[in-house]
């Protein structure tokens, strides 16, 4: 029986991991923490108590004190030494002073000791130094994720089929190539879904002028192929409301998660993805909601993307800074976070990203859209296939 010790902290996230791994051996996990802590301690039990690893909490005081955070770890190894059991410390986390007492307290016992290195997510032994580091097990799930740090989510069940799945990613990618092209047209047909939402209703009537627009034919012809709308006499009719709402920008959406689930065939370090997660936080006693237009995660770490078929004229700022307050609050340290944009987007914007640490793709990008992501999620690191593209 093996029994893993470790402290939590703002992002426990490699506490978890490594007791998820089928490969590494765990009956029982103790968590360090301060009564503050508690809820915390809470939340990681819910995700291991349901497959079977027994859980505790031992309390330190929240002070900063080294002689008495020692003595109280001092006393939890004394538990843990009359268990008979081997105890391996993960050194992962912690705030400095207590993870340092720690560490000087277990090392005392010649007691296993390891680390989750950040960005290749190995398992790395500080002691006994002969033990061979090995990959960390690709294990968590997005819930599994957003409850680590404190929100619940609804992940959305695709109604759809799989053969219409792979036409409205043909569709997408079609629209996509042709983003700087097709770019007034499309804004029109999302100005005529935006209306039919508004009004509660699947149809509208085009203007004579609407009617004219070269590129806004093409599109109700691709609608029409597809079987998501019909359209005559100026009148455009969505066949459902999943229809509307593909028009109305989820296109867009649609393409950036097919794409992810088809890059997932070559590189094995992506573990989960869903589109339009529904994500709940407790601020005080409300409760707000925010939706992750695609969220996946890659060797451990959650990554969110923003998808945008707007312009960003008026509201860039706040959206990059929402997308980073999310990757900030729901991922930790580890998460990245896109913004895909199917409208050109200002210097400006492009700058401020940058400086947010996000990652852009944009309308002149979209063409190539499966490299892009391919890149951008093998920068997460972890073992992964050789890529080659078609």
């Amino acid at each position: 029986m093996i029994i893993h010790v470790g402290i939590i902290d703002q992002d426990p996230v490699r506490l978890i991991t490594p007791l998820l791994d089928e490969a590494v051996p765990v009956q029982k996990m103790v968590f360090i923490g301060t009564e503050v802590q508690r809820e915390q301690y809470d939340r990681l039990a819910s995700i291991l108590t349901p497959r079977h690893i027994d859980v505790e909490f031992f309390v330190i005081p929240d002070i900063i004190n080294i002689t008495q955070i020692r003595d109280r770890i001092h006393q939890l190894a004394e538990q843990l030494k009359d268990t008979g059991c081997e105890i391996w410390f993960n050194a992962s986390c912690g705030l400095r002073h207590r993870l340092l007492s720690a560490y000087e307290v277990f090392r005392s016992y010649h007691w296993p000791i390891y680390v989750i290195e950040p960005y290749s997510d190995e398992m790395c032994w500080l002691f006994p130094s002969d033990r061979e580091q090995q990959q960390v097990q690709d294990r968590i799930q997005i819930t599994d994720y957003l409850t680590i740090f404190g929100a619940r989510c609804e992940l959305s069940e695709n109604p759809m089929p799989e053969s219409l799945n792979a036409q409205l990613w043909e569709l997408g990618q079609r629209w996509a190539s042709s983003a700087l092209e097709l770019g007034p047209g499309l804004a029109t047909l999302n100005y005529l879904a935006t209306t039919c939402r508004k009004e509660q209703i699947l149809h509208v009537e085009l203007s004579e002028k609407q009617q004219g627009y070269k590129e806004l034919g093409t599109l109700l012809a691709d609608l029409e192929e597809t079987g998501l709308a019909t359209y005559s006499d100026g009148v455009l009719t969505f066949k459902h409301e999943e229809a509307r709402r593909f028009a109305n920008g989820e296109w867009l959406e649609n393409l950036v998660h097919s794409t992810v689930r088809a890059i997932q065939n070559e590189l094995p370090t992506i573990q989960d993805h869903s589109l339009g997660v529904q994500v709940y936080r407790k601020i005080g006693e409300r409760e707000v909601r925010n939706e992750l237009d695609v969220a996946t995660i890659v060797n451990n770490k959650l990554h969110i993307i923003e998808c945008k078929t707007k312009g960003m004229r008026d509201d860039g700022d706040d959206t990059l800074y929402k997308l980073e307050s999310l990757r900030d609050l729901l991922g930790g340290l580890q998460a990245r976070a896109m913004l895909v944009s199917f409208r050109p987007l200002r210097h400006h914007d492009l700058v401020r990203a940058q400086d947010l640490g996000l990652a852009i793709i944009g309308p002149d990008q979209l063409g190539d859209l499966q490299t892009h992501l391919y890149e951008w999620l093998k920068g997460a690191g972890g073992e992964a296939h050789i890529h080659n593209p078609a």
